[in-house]
């Protein structure tokens, strides 16, 4: 399995509003997509990285405060499953999907690290 890259870390907050607030007026970001159904946005900066919100949620395992989660893109996302569960690795949850855009899974790694898969629809 090879992984496309690292395109996008993401935190979970309580109120997302207040947090786009707080990282375009106070971190200088730019908010370039926000979704008040799925409780999502994205900011960016100068370089392209992109820093996900999502607001807290039944159906996100991570809490506000847990700190950032790095995604790794991947072409198929249930053979990426497959391979990180073969080598060690826990599925938290279920394959969240947001149609017409990505496909998510959140594992925890060999040292008890929070990640996400993430195959792009689009």
């Amino acid at each position: 399995m090879k992984s496309q890259g690292i395109y996008l870390s993401w935190i979970v907050v309580k109120d997302i509003e207040k947090a786009i607030k707080f990282y375009t007026e106070v971190a200088g970001l730019e908010l370039k997509q926000f979704d008040r159904e799925y409780h999502w946005a994205e900011l960016s900066g100068p370089n392209g990285a992109i820093l996900g919100i999502a607001g807290e949620s039944d159906e996100c395992p991570i809490k506000a405060g847990s700190n950032a989660i790095v995604t790794i893109s991947v072409d198929d996302i249930d053979k990426a499953n497959a391979y990180y569960i073969e080598k060690g690795a826990t599925l938290v949850g279920e394959v969240i999907e947001v149609p017409g855009h990505v496909k998510m899974q959140t594992f925890v790694d060999i040292d008890g690290n929070t990640l996400q898969t993430v195959q792009k629809l689009d």
